[in-house]
């Protein structure tokens, strides 16, 4: 994180660097928030100072503009390096081309690598970040148009949506370890992630207070998560065996990778297959399906945009047929 606080002084500072300078302020009696903010406001100050040096020069190289990308995502993302096979990729198949010589054509030729071999979905997930590789070069006047500009997304096929049913949930847990049965029962009564549930040390749980705190795995920001009356009693039966609440017995290390237990949890359960990320679309689904309104949902799924928590959520028959009576006696 390029913001943090300083324990010497109990003052929150920002850090960071650009283009090889690093940059470092701490301001006395400020708010973590006011200091992002005056972290966005002096690197933007930077960026406008940069212009009229940059303007003069469009002869970028595309290992430029990714290096001065993979920099930036270093100083401002808690997991810099996750889509860096994308973007080496994409350099391989085009070369170290000049930037703005780049074109729609260069960019439909890493779509034409990926198809057929992972969803469209996944190949437009990609694709956004191999667009902010030359939206970053965009604003620092590293290229006078983005090729990305009119580059359009994939159509996605949309599946049904998978939800745990009660019943299915009862067979899941009957034959889970009592790890895994936890696991299980803290997704569905939170909408945790699992990056954020293999993440969770004991220090993060307030048993006293009745909440926990997640980090984001994709940004480390920290969230606050109330504990109901069943799962904070899950918790507190479980051994401390480390620092993190779910550790492997045997190495006495945590978990870092869950998906073949599950899948064979789900398998002696004998229920349709179902991912453990699905379980935090059914919590989104449990809490639309009991009124909860769509703005809270969003806020305990920690979900960026309404639009994501509106693919996992939809109004009962019954709502709808009691909303139109409403009108008859209006």
């Amino acid at each position: 994180m390029s913001v943090y606080k300083d324990k010497r002084t109990n003052s929150w500072c920002y850090k960071f660097v650009y283009k090889g300078v690093q940059y470092h302020r701490c301001f006395k009696g400020a708010t973590k928030d006011e200091v992002i903010g005056f972290e966005c406001v002096a690197k933007s100050e930077l960026r406008k100072s940069n212009y009229d040096i940059a303007s003069d020069n469009h002869n970028y190289t595309l290992s430029q503009i990714i290096a001065e990308y993979k920099e930036f995502r270093a100083n401002n993302y808690a997991r810099p390096e996750e889509f860096d096979y994308v973007i080496d990729k994409f350099y391989s198949l085009i070369g170290n081309k000049i930037a703005e010589q780049i074109t729609l054509a260069d960019l439909e030729k890493y779509r034409s690598y990926r198809k057929g071999k992972v969803k469209n979905s996944t190949i437009n997930r990609e694709m956004d970040n191999i667009k902010r590789v030359f939206s970053l070069a965009f604003e620092n006047k590293r290229i006078r148009f983005n090729p990305c500009s009119e580059l359009k997304k994939l159509k996605i096929e949309n599946p049904n949506k998978r939800f745990l049913t009660k019943d299915e949930e009862e067979k899941l847990l009957k034959v889970a370890n009592p790890t895994m049965k936890v696991m299980i029962i803290l997704a569905l009564n939170t909408g945790m992630r699992v990056g954020e549930i293999l993440n969770l040390k004991w220090e993060h749980i307030f048993f006293k207070l009745n909440y926990l705190v997640a980090l984001n795995p994709k940004n480390g920001k920290p969230r606050k998560i109330l504990l109901n009356k069943t799962l904070k009693a899950e918790l507190e039966n479980l051994p401390k065996i480390s620092e993190y609440v779910f550790s492997n017995p045997i190495t006495k290390t945590k978990y870092k990778n869950i998906k073949k237990t599950f899948s064979r949890t789900v398998e002696r359960a004998g229920i349709p297959h179902i991912t453990f990320h699905e379980l935090r679309h059914t919590t989104a689904s449990r809490l639309n399906e009991k009124g909860v309104d769509i703005l809270t949902i969003k806020e305990i799924l920690d979900h960026a945009d309404l639009k994501t928590t509106q693919q996992y959520t939809h109004t009962p028959r019954k709502n709808i047929l009691d909303a139109v009576n409403i009108l008859e006696t209006y």
